[in-house]
């Protein structure tokens, strides 16, 4: 299927992760249009990933996953995940949902709360699942999410009701059939938190100096212990995940901001501007002034 024939504006995000009254939202991605891979990141929202079209990899908690058309992919809260087209001419056309359990917890704790949500927000539970097409529960989950959108995206009459219920049913057939499974105690390793604690300071600062002292400072590890924990869980070096981190930060604002380019390399931490021009082409096969015209010509 040629993605450039398919219409994926019902699928661009609406609400970043939602907000407080209705922490909910679903976005598309759409694979290299708008970016060629996305770093090491987590969140607090179950994330539920339908596959369109198309064929990307998937790194959730260390483990690679091969995502093709029709598959579902569900992380739950706090799974490290990014992903990347499988090869440069590979496309990936996805929509995600992004789910807080906020939207069916309450503040009272009962049998749900203690039974289920708070094991899954506090790592109780297997990281992902896969739900592919040849599962025979595979039709029913396919049909909530197709509702769950439905429901989303034309906004019907007291929809937040119906969206709650359809969450509902969806973690209850994820329990039911067992594809989550709460456990007894977190099988989170400190060694996820340490990596976790790397990425959310690389996170908030990377336009700043980050090097492999300072990183291994903020999780009190030598630099030889830090960078093999670092690379055995992601499978990047700590300074290899930082490029990749801001390489996708710079794409975002060369392609959707007016920002100078030489603007651009210092706010995420290039104080050469050569330098920067050649790791944006090493990453995206094209200059940034080269990706700006592009992207410019195709609004035209």
């Amino acid at each position: 299927m040629d993605p450039h024939q398919k219409d994926i504006t019902p699928y661009i995000e609406q609400k970043q992760h939602g907000d407080v009254l209705l922490p909910f939202t679903i976005y598309g991605t759409d694979m290299p249009h708008l970016y060629a891979s996305f770093p090491l990141h987590c969140h607090e929202e179950i994330e539920v990933v339908y596959v369109d079209c198309g064929h990307c990899r998937y790194g959730v908690s260390g483990k690679e996953i091969d995502l093709r058309f029709g598959d579902i992919l569900v992380m739950m809260p706090w799974a490290l995940h990014s992903f990347h087209l499988a090869s440069p001419e590979h496309y990936f056309i996805a929509v995600s949902y992004l789910i807080s359990l906020n939207m069916i917890n309450t503040t009272a704790v009962d049998i749900c709360s203690s039974s289920y949500f708070s094991p899954m927000l506090g790592g109780s539970c297997n990281d992902y699942c896969l739900v592919r097409i040849e599962n025979e529960h595979y039709r029913e989950l396919k049909q909530i999410l197709d509702e769950m959108f439905y429901v989303y995206q034309n906004r019907i009459p007291f929809f937040e009701i119906k969206l709650k219920s359809l969450i509902s049913d969806l973690l209850f057939r994820l329990l039911q059939y067992g594809f989550i499974e709460i456990y007894d105690k977190p099988m989170e390793g400190s060694d996820v938190k340490t990596v976790r604690r790397v990425v959310d300071y690389i996170s908030e600062n990377y336009g700043e100096n980050i090097t492999l002292a300072k990183l291994a400072d903020v999780v009190n590890m030598s630099e030889t212990g830090l960078s093999r924990l670092f690379r055995s869980i992601t499978g990047l070096s700590c300074i290899d995940y930082v490029i990749e981190y801001r390489m996708s930060k710079a794409m975002s604002m060369v392609r959707f901001t007016d920002k100078p380019i030489i603007e651009i390399a210092y706010d995420v931490g290039f104080n050469n501007i050569s330098y920067f021009n050649r790791t944006f082409k090493k990453h995206f096969n094209q200059t940034p002034s080269q990706c700006r015209k592009q992207e410019n010509n195709g609004k035209a």
